[in-house]
């Protein structure tokens, strides 16, 4: 299946949806600015992205982190959500956005830094992570095709591959 789709506006591609626009380049400093657009609205970058591990930011209002921190997307936590309200429970609210009230862009990490994070409580082998759940000590298997399809079925707009956080200090190889 190919998941590149053709940008008819001549900006860089679009994935599932996703399209980025490189706006503003400054050729003294590297900075730039763009916008990420998806189906759920336009996210400008750099951006500041306020996280709701478990599908809540924690310590503000929804309505607050809506108007007053007009926040244009949340990242939202795979391993987290797969355990707690589960995979299933999120696709029968129709997705994090209904499951949320949260209208505007989400995105959903791989799970990656659990891997790190959660050193007691998993196991590295050459085709995933084995987790045991810090929740009720439970046994879960994440792969790379795995962390994206739990990342699509939770209905994320943008959604980033399963990674492995090294930690620090480490050798660069």
């Amino acid at each position: 299946m190919n998941n590149m789709l053709t940008n008819p506006s001549g900006c860089l591609p679009y994935i599932w949806g996703v399209k980025f626009s490189l706006e503003i380049t400054d050729k003294n400093s590297s900075a730039r600015a763009g916008s990420i657009t998806t189906d759920h609205g336009v996210i400008q970058t750099p951006i500041f992205m306020p996280v709701g591990t478990a599908a809540t930011v924690k310590g503000i209002h929804q309505q607050d982190l809506a108007h007053d921190v007009n926040a244009d997307i949340i990242l939202a936590n795979t391993y987290h959500l797969y355990l707690r309200p589960s995979t299933p429970i999120l696709e029968q609210a129709g997705g994090i956005h209904s499951f949320m009230h949260w209208d505007r862009p989400m995105l959903t990490d791989s799970g990656g830094y659990q891997v790190y994070s959660l050193a007691d409580n998993r196991k590295i082998n050459e085709e995933g992570v084995a987790f045991k759940s810090h929740i009720d000590g439970s046994k879960h298997f994440f792969t790379p095709e795995s962390a994206i399809d739990i990342q699509r079925m939770i209905g994320a707009d943008i959604i980033m591959a399963f990674d492995e956080c090294t930690p620090y200090p480490c050798p660069y190889e």
